[in-house]
């Protein structure tokens, strides 16, 4: 199989199986939370208070939470890492493309100068994260294997994504590697910690609505 093939199975059938997965497992994570918490404290599901989970999901996608104000320099590597991650995978043009010819949908994208720089700062915010990790022990400690994957599988799209928009290569290889690494990662979504991209909403607005019927605000 020549590189040209398999980027265009990579982009094609591989890309519609991948997503396929990714939505597919994702929507089983959420049912199975919910049903874990239903299961776990009945109540907590009862009555449910949209207005209260808002207001958590928003506490916690906003710095404004007491975690995020102790925590300067690790919120602020956290927030870049996870937005311009977001904004590059949903908002570059290429990638909207892909998804137009895919299933014939289409939003407005990035310059692509932007997106250049938010993989510069995805990127640095990786680098941190990962010195983080190597050189606190109370970190170092916790860290797991499995945490080096999810980092590693996070971050080899951007920059096989990079070199390619560069140049800096074999052009036909690292696009093909970038696409190959996109899949991989959209397929481990609902099966490691990266399941946390869809997670998060549904456990901040389970503790969110919660918190606001024990009228101890929308922590």
């Amino acid at each position: 199989m020549t590189l040209l093939s398999l980027y265009d199975f990579a982009a094609g059938p591989l890309f519609a199986f991948s997503f396929s997965v990714f939505a597919l497992g994702s929507g089983w994570r959420v049912l199975r939370f919910v049903l874990l918490a239903r299961a776990a404290d009945p109540a907590a599901l009862k009555g449910f208070r949209p207005s209260w989970a808002l207001k958590s999901i928003l506490r916690w996608l906003v710095p404004a939470n007491i975690t995020a104000r102790e925590n300067a320099l690790m919120t602020a590597a956290g927030f870049s890492f996870h937005l311009a991650l977001l904004g590059v995978a949903l908002f570059f043009s290429a990638h909207v493309v892909l998804v137009d010819l895919a299933w014939d949908v289409s939003w407005p994208t990035l310059p692509d100068e932007a997106a250049d720089w938010l993989t510069y700062l995805f990127l640095a915010s990786a680098a941190f994260l990962a010195w983080r990790r190597l050189s606190l022990p109370h970190v170092r400690a916790l860290t797991t294997a499995s945490d080096w994957l999810v980092l590693a599988l996070t971050a080899a799209p951007m920059l096989t994504g990079l070199i390619a928009y560069r140049q800096w290569g074999d052009y036909d290889l690292f696009i093909t590697l970038h696409v190959l690494s996109g899949n991989l990662m959209l397929l481990a979504v609902p099966f490691t910690k990266l399941s946390h991209a869809v997670l998060f909403f549904v456990s901040r607005a389970v503790t969110g609505s919660d918190f606001g019927k024990r009228n101890v605000g929308a922590w």
